[in-house]
């Protein structure tokens, strides 16, 4: 913690007072320390507290060495020297008390001799002894450590000051990973946090949320007298500004503008709305299917046909989006008057779109620094891009609102990469080993939490990751699954059961799933212990909650914000919250992936749920289920896509063609 060079602010004396009080030393440690370090083991917290008790002890008698007579602080210092007895130690009483109690004469002692008699009675004799001319003038000194410190404090403590560097306060290795976002001094670091808000803690590798808000609440206060202090609102909880700022965009009549923003605050000019006023060169100038008057209105009405689909809603108008207003401000133009050259710039525009178009992270539509892209896209993205535009112009051709589709040729020529799946992002049967015995030494040392009981977070986990690579369900198909979804049947001809999921998968398209017996049983433990922590709806969800929903920001009539209970929803884990858990358990284990062979913790951090459907596919391929049987498990509409998989053996097909070399070779 404290290292030469380092300063002694009053969180440090606040740490040690908890200490000499007996409160719990952990909790001291996180309550005044904790924000400028990146341990919390207990032996580290016991050797950082002798050693700042040390730092105080030196550093308090090079400065009692400069102090007048009057002013020294001998005794207080060697009051501190002492450990305490522990939880309720009483204080020491002052030297005139102790000479009452005792009944000594001070007229028959020397003032050296009283204070060696007070050493010695409350076994201080390890402390450094003091000559009678080292002691201040009077007999009568505060004997309790507590006051003691309270004093050494008033020396010895130092305010933070903007321009400090954070070596001057923080440890070693919190600093460096500071400095390497680009943060050297304390005002740096208040810059960085009003400039990015509550979330800038993620520019900062490996530093964490809750180290992130004990640095924060300590720098709050500190830099209130500061020329740039921090913004309370600056480090408030993005749900919170989320919330006042739709309530306060609801109280500001914001006009329509022509500039890059989301469709519904653009005002599109007359000279470029496609509009009877000033038709686009490739409108028909007839009467459409689509009743639109100019491009946005065709626009609209083209997407509202996908109302009842909401995920791929969300994708066209994105990609309809970034197009519409790449012709209006980087073409000049109104959508229908778009021609061949001009689908050819958009392919080369969102290969690379300039920094003005795109956003490093995601904001509500509503906010100023939203943009219609993040960076360039991948080739796929490009692909699906270019795909989507051209379906949006047969669409409107068909519609009889435009004459052609100017992306036709361009989507030929296009030579972009299809769409198509990763073999390389699933499990080998070394890593899914690994993963396996992880959870089983999770699941053994998990202790009873928050009321949930002992192992059930592990349980829940083990059926996810099992559902998912025995299975080859997708995520979103997981999330929405509930036990009446599942139910037995009655294999044709062989008189035996067998328990099966139905699943709803892309475009709403129905197929049934094996469940092994193994899979139902876990299914029974989970809920078992979700029923444990509360009474699950009908139909229960198949992945369960184990906790309450966190209250959330709200808004009240008088604008004011408050925290409130979420409202139970059902018990189901959403896509989103199972995402989470997967990511952090495979960022979890792969801290210890290195010490085994065959393991890159690299590849382990980078897995998501999508690997275990992967897994899934790859694990059936070398099993050599039959392909239409994998293709109808997966949900896949084309049978190529399944094939895929079966070219994914790289060792059998190796084995096999060495067989084939020996062959020859003994021809």
């Amino acid at each position: 913690m404290l290292r030469e060079g380092q300063a002694l602010g009053r969180h440090h004396f606040a740490f040690l007072r908890s200490w000499l009080q007996g409160l719990d030393l952990r909790q001291a440690w996180e309550r005044y320390l904790g924000f400028g370090e990146l341990s919390a083991d207990r032996r580290h917290i016991e050797k950082q507290r002798a050693a700042l008790l040390q730092q105080v002890l030196r550093e308090g008698h090079a400065l009692n060495m400069g102090l007048g007579e009057e002013q020294r602080i001998t005794v207080e210092l060697l009051l501190l020297a002492q450990p305490p007895a522990g939880p309720g130690t009483v204080a020491l009483p002052d030297l005139d008390e102790f000479i009452d109690s005792q009944g000594l004469d001070r007229e028959a002692h020397s003032e050296a001799e009283l204070l060696r008699e007070y050493r010695d009675f409350y076994g201080l004799d390890h402390v450094q002894t003091l000559e009678a001319d080292e002691r201040p003038s009077g007999l009568v000194r505060e004997a309790d450590p507590l006051r003691a410190l309270r004093r050494v404090e008033a020396l010895l403590a130092r305010r933070p000051a903007p321009s400090d560097p954070l070596s001057l306060w923080l440890s070693l290795a919190l600093t460096e990973r500071l400095k390497a976002a680009g943060m050297g001094t304390l005002d740096a670091l208040v810059r960085t946090v009003n400039a990015h808000g509550a979330n800038w803690w993620r520019r900062v590798q490996g530093l964490g949320q809750a180290r992130a808000a004990s640095l924060t609440a300590w720098l709050l206060p500190l830099s209130r007298e500061w020329e740039e202090p921090l913004r309370e609102e600056a480090i408030a909880p993005p749900q919170r500004h989320a919330v006042w700022r739709t309530t306060v965009l609801r109280s500001v009549a914001v006009p329509p503008r022509f500039a890059l923003l989301p469709l519904e605050q653009l005002a599109v000019p007359p000279r470029l709305a496609g509009g009877p006023g000033a038709p686009g060169l490739f409108a028909t100038r007839m009467p459409n299917h689509l009743g639109a008057q100019d491009d946005r209105q065709a626009i609209e009405a083209w997407l509202e046909q996908y109302r009842d689909k909401p995920a791929t809603l969300r994708a066209y108008r994105k990609e309809v989006e970034r197009f519409y207003l790449w012709c209006l401000l980087e073409r000049d133009k109104p959508l229908s008057s778009i021609d061949s050259r001009d689908a050819q710039a958009y392919r080369e525009f969102i290969r690379q779109p300039p920094p003005q178009w795109c956003c490093a992270a995601v904001v509500a539509r509503d906010d100023p620094a939203w943009r219609p892209f993040r960076g360039p896209l991948q080739s796929g993205s490009q692909r699906q891009a270019l795909v989507v535009v051209q379906a949006l112009f047969d669409g409107l051709r068909d519609a009889n609102y435009l004459v052609g589709n100017p992306l036709r040729a361009v989507s030929k020529k296009a030579a972009l990469a299809g769409a198509r799946i990763d073999i390389e992002r699933s499990f080998t049967e070394t890593e899914w080993r690994f993963i396996r015995h992880r959870l089983d030494a999770e699941e053994t040392s998990a202790r009873t939490r928050s009321g949930v009981p002992a192992g059930a977070e592990q349980r829940r986990l083990r059926l996810v990751l099992e559902l998912l690579t025995g299975t080859g369900l997708r995520l979103a198909e997981l999330a929405v699954a509930t036990m009446a979804s599942v139910r037995r049947v009655r294999l044709d001809g062989e008189g035996i059961d067998a328990t099966v999921l139905q699943v709803h998968g892309k475009g709403g398209k129905p197929r049934e799933v094996p469940l092994a017996d193994d899979l139902a049983a876990l299914v029974s433990a989970h809920h078992a212990d979700a029923e444990a922590l509360g009474e699950l709806p009908s139909p229960a969800p198949l992945v369960c909650t184990l906790a309450e929903a966190p209250p959330r920001w709200s808004a009240a009539a008088d604008g004011s914000l408050s925290l409130q209970r979420a409202t139970p929803t059902g018990r189901a884990l959403g896509a989103s919250g199972l995402y989470r858990m997967l990511k952090r358990f495979f960022h979890r284990i792969a801290d210890s992936a290195h010490a085994v062979d065959g393991l890159d913790a690299a590849r382990l951090r980078a897995a998501s749920t999508h690997w275990l459907r992967h897994t899934f596919a790859r694990q059936g391929a070398a099993a050599q289920i039959p392909v239409e049987v994998l293709q109808q498990a997966l949900g896949h509409a084309s049978i190529a896509t399944t094939t895929i998989y079966l070219g994914t053996e790289r060792a059998r097909m190796v084995r096999e063609f060495e067989k084939l070399q020996q062959r020859r070779g003994k021809g």
